[in-house]
């Protein structure tokens, strides 16, 4: 009936725990995100056994941009049918990820809750997914 949403997620993966009728799928999106741009074209430089090839690095910073961008947008269109979203990882990937969310607005699911967190097992994953959703629905219900 209700699907909840949890993900964790960094720059290299996203872990995607869908609880649904007291089930759980766990699925796992890779991204293809690296700091290291490789990027055709530049040019050669006048010195001899100089660097022979120099990009430009606003270039190499756009196309990180636009990597990430792609990797958000797989995370999205795999969550796009659930009711309630929480978003939990390391770093700056989650809050890029939610104003990316933001921009969508009509076909994003909504946030419920945003935290920080380390590294995890499956089994860890899916148990933090489910209190928390356990743990939201017995303040709405208090109140």
């Amino acid at each position: 009936m209700s699907k909840k949403t949890g993900i964790w997620i960094d720059h290299s993966k996203a872990y995607i725990v869908s609880l649904e009728n007291e089930k759980e799928h766990v699925s796992t999106i890779e991204s293809k995100v690296g700091r290291k741009v490789r990027l055709s074209g530049g040019s050669r430089t006048k010195v001899p056994y100089g660097p022979q090839d120099i990009a430009h690095e606003g270039r190499r910073y756009r196309k990180y941009k636009q990597q990430l961008k792609n990797y958000y947008e797989k995370v999205c269109t795999k969550v796009g049918d659930t009711e309630s979203l929480y978003i939990f990882g390391p770093g700056e990937a989650k809050t890029e990820l939610r104003k990316h969310m933001e921009g969508l607005k009509h076909t994003a699911p909504p946030i419920v809750g945003m935290d920080s967190a380390d590294k995890m097992t499956r089994r860890q994953l899916v148990a933090r997914v489910r209190d928390y959703y356990r743990s939201e629905a017995t303040t709405t219900t208090k109140t």
